[in-house]
């Protein structure tokens, strides 16, 4: 025999070598799928460590559209006032439907309305006195100029004025203005 060449069985034997990929891959996909369920684990339990350190605060948003936190043992506002109680919105059906002179031809307005109030029983008292409401308005929106009624400076400034108006309507009827707000909700002008 050769000086290069050990007789099999014995202790100088050379192992054969493991061709590349057997047992390679196996062992670094295991190795893979273990670290991803460590980091998801290590992410649940930190999520859940820190939602217990350090709760989520709430906001809640004012009536001028501010951001505020809420203080979570009272209930109420970190300011200390009130919370802002829900949204109810009243229509003014049907829609309002009012003609006016432009020096090229008469135009057609027609507007429908809703009222925000803060109280189910101030929705009521919108409709029951929706008659007056309704004269007020079509005087306050009779009478425009057209290319006014056409820039969103002119539209905001009606809707100002139509607010008021309601405003000063409940106010007398009921004491309270009982409405918060008032959006135009179609806006059509022929």
């Amino acid at each position: 025999m050769a000086e290069d060449e050990a007789p099999e069985g014995e202790e100088g034997e050379a192992k054969p070598k493991k061709a590349k990929g057997e047992g390679g891959m196996v062992g670094k996909l295991i190795n893979a799928v273990g670290i991803f369920v460590l980091a998801l684990g290590a992410t649940i339990v930190g999520g859940n460590i820190n939602a217990k350190l350090h709760p989520a605060q709430e906001l809640t948003m004012t009536a001028d559209g501010k951001l505020t936190l809420k203080d979570p043992k009272s209930g109420e506002k970190a300011g200390g006032k009130e919370a802002i109680k829900a949204a109810f919105y009243v229509d003014l059906d049907p829609p309002l439907v009012v003609n006016f002179d432009d020096n090229q031809a008469v135009r057609f307005l027609q507007v429908s309305m809703q009222v925000l109030t803060r109280e189910e029983k101030a929705g009521e008292l919108v409709k029951l006195h929706s008659p007056v409401i309704r004269n007020n308005l079509l005087q306050v929106l009779n009478g425009r100029d057209y290319h006014e009624l056409m820039t969103r400076d002119g539209k905001e400034k009606l809707r100002q004025e139509c607010l008021k108006e309601v405003q000063k309507i409940l106010t007398k009827q009921t004491g309270a203005p009982v409405v918060e707000d008032l959006y135009f909700t179609s806006f059509v002008v022929q």
